[in-house]
């Protein structure tokens, strides 16, 4: 693994652990956003975890109706934003 993406790995755990979030990625993430991720799976499997989740964060790598599902059956506060997977196009 090179450095640069190893010492962002590290920040992104490390940010995680400050804020007491988890890291939800579904299946069709990169490689290297599962290899971060607390837990990954479908989107309905991953709105589950959502709801059983005691962290006051949940950031969730997917399409944004997953996130909303995530919101709707946790106990936090809905609150999306879109961060940009490289490569990846969003339609407004």
């Amino acid at each position: 693994m090179r450095k640069e993406l190893r010492d962002l790995k590290a920040e992104i755990r490390k940010l995680l652990s400050e804020r007491n979030a988890i890291l939800l990625a579904h299946n069709y993430q990169r490689d290297e956003v599962q290899e971060i991720a607390d837990i990954t799976g479908d989107s309905l499997g991953l709105s589950q975890e959502a709801a059983k989740t005691t962290s006051d964060v949940i950031v969730f790598c997917g399409v944004h109706f997953m996130a909303e599902s995530a919101a709707i059956l946790s106990r936090i506060r809905p609150s999306c934003s879109r961060a940009r997977t490289p490569g990846a196009r969003w339609r407004t």
